[in-house]
């Protein structure tokens, strides 16, 4: 034992002694780090969007505009709303919600979450967010920071000269299509700028609406024309849509003498559901925020193991690859057994992929200590709502016996080739094996205790993931302990092949032994 640890001790400290090591495990909350600082950036810094507007109808400018205005207003609205939820005063994810018609913040939180476009009507009446700000001032935090508003991305440009607003449609594209394909650039407020889009609206447009009972025109330039390049950004062309739409139904309500405010009033009407968890005590059974995360936890825990997994089983088998090609194999050989040599090299590995982890929360948690935000202390919760779950022992045997199970066999695939080239026909089956679990996690989440996530649960491969990905689902105690017993046996049972393949393949040399070598190899 005292010449499995020496070896262990060896092994962990030449991994961690690299830069490259060192490189890889900061590389993680580097990123995190980087993407949290620039997300609200990134939010924002979609480029100005210029349009042009001709309405040769002269009846639903007023309502494309009105769709522009309405798109804005839903990006202030919603960024407000993740604005006072950050910065109340409450901020609690262990507060169970209640409704509090009272309470104007909780009120428009809950509107916009329910129906949103009964949201925005109701913000744009009540005069925007001028209004609001000074409503929920009471609400936010004294350190609360101000409000900064997303600007504008949609807005009109001027007519470029020449363009005959009267003429056929077909006419004006044709003039306007060098600005759309960007071989031309327009000139707004003396800097050069591309055009976005074209909203063009025929003169007989009112001929194309679809009506119960007709058929609609054939595929084609019908109906309002909406000109871009841009195929991804459908954003305006749905606003418009919308709001053109929206607007000839209250022609048509008002047509039929139907009072369009009192079916707006309908509209709004709606009726609460409660979300209750039936585990919880009596009086407690309200579902709160944090209930929710610990469902999806899991999910995390689950990537974070295999990332982890991924990272230990690369530095296991390119060491031990590294090792035999360098001869360092010979010469440890002469001092110590395949057997110590082998379950040195796992444990070391595998307090490397601990430490991997280790600093992965150090650093978050150091991120949350040194920069205060009411973001970092909401991580700084959802971080304690994880700590103070039962997820941690699960997490920890999972993974640890995971890694036993896997590094059995990468090492076994290791001591039988001489480069990583050759490792790599050897290694792809074994990495598809590994994405499934990602692959089926969210699945999982949603069905955790559904016949896939239990038939996986049965298979050792997939034990590890499975049973992580449902342990906040309280899966039936056969499946716990019946999963936990096969998966320790299938540990053991690798480990012991392994260790034969290790012994045996860890000098050969020449090309990797094919199958029926292999099968010989284990009942040696």
């Amino acid at each position: 034992m005292r010449v499995i640890a020496l070896i262990a001790i060896r092994e962990y400290l030449e991994n961690i002694k690299t830069k490259g090591f060192w490189l890889g495990v900061l590389l993680f909350p580097v990123i995190f780090i980087a993407i949290f600082f620039f997300s609200n950036k990134l939010a924002t810094s979609a480029p100005t969007r210029h349009y042009l507007l001709i309405d040769q109808s002269g009846q639903y400018a007023e309502a494309v505009e009105s769709a522009i205005l309405r798109e804005h207003q839903r990006r202030v609205l919603q960024e407000f709303v993740s604005y006072l939820q950050e910065n109340r005063k409450d901020l609690d994810l262990e507060r169970t919600p209640e409704v509090d018609t009272s309470s104007q913040v909780d009120q428009l939180i809950d509107d916009v979450g329910n129906d949103e476009l009964a949201a925005l009507d109701m913000w744009l009446d009540s005069g925007g967010l001028n209004v609001a700000l000074t409503m929920m001032s009471g609400s936010l935090r004294v350190d609360a920071p101000a409000f900064i508003a997303p600007r504008p991305q949609f807005i009109a440009a001027p007519l470029p000269a020449g363009i005959d607003v009267d003429a056929a449609p077909e006419r004006i594209i044709e003039q306007l299509r060098p600005l759309l394909t960007g071989d031309r650039t327009m000139i707004i407020a003396g800097q050069p700028a591309s055009l976005f889009a074209v909203i063009l609206i025929p003169a007989d447009v009112t001929e194309d609406i679809v009506r119960p009972g007709t058929m609609p025109a054939p595929q084609g330039a019908a109906g309002i024309q909406y000109w871009a390049s841009n195929l991804t950004d459908t954003r305006l062309s749905s606003a418009i849509q919308s709001s053109v739409n929206n607007s000839i139904r209250i022609n048509e309500f008002s047509a039929q003498g139907i009072d369009i405010q009192a079916v707006r009033d309908i509209q709004r009407t709606r009726l609460p559901v409660s979300r209750l968890d039936p585990k919880k005590e009596a009086g407690e059974e309200t579902v709160s925020a944090a209930d929710t995360f610990r469902q999806w936890a899991p999910v995390g825990f689950v990537y974070l193991m295999f990332i982890s997994l991924i990272q230990s089983l690369q530095y296991l088998l390119s060491n031990t690859i590294e090792e035999k090609a360098n001869r360092i194999i010979e010469v440890l050989l002469a001092s110590v057994t395949p057997g110590e040599l082998m379950m040195g090299k796992l444990l070391g590995i595998g307090m490397s992929g601990i430490t991997t982890i280790a600093t992965w929360i150090i650093s978050f948690l150091l991120f949350i200590s040194f920069y205060q935000s009411t973001e970092t202390e909401l991580i700084g919760q959802i971080i304690n709502v994880l700590f103070s779950s039962e997820l941690i022992p699960w997490f920890v045997f999972y993974y640890v016996s995971g890694y036993a199970l896997y590094s059995g066999i990468f090492l076994a695939i290791g001591s039988l080739c001489n480069t990583l080239k050759e490792a790599q026909s050897l290694m792809t089956p074994m990495m598809m094996i590994l994405v499934v679990p990602l692959v089926t996690m969210s699945f999982i989440a949603q069905d955790p205790n559904g016949t896939v996530a239990r038939i996986m649960s049965w298979i050792p491969l997939f034990t590890p993931f499975a049973m992580m990905n449902r342990a906040a689902a309280q899966p039936p105690m056969i499946d716990i302990v019946g999963t936990t017993l096969l998966l320790l046996a299938s540990v053991a049972l690798v480990l012991w092949l392994s260790g034969k393949i290790f012994r045996q393949g860890v000098l050969r040399t020449g090309q990797p032994p094919r199958v029926l070598e292999l099968l010989r190899m284990l009942r040696t």
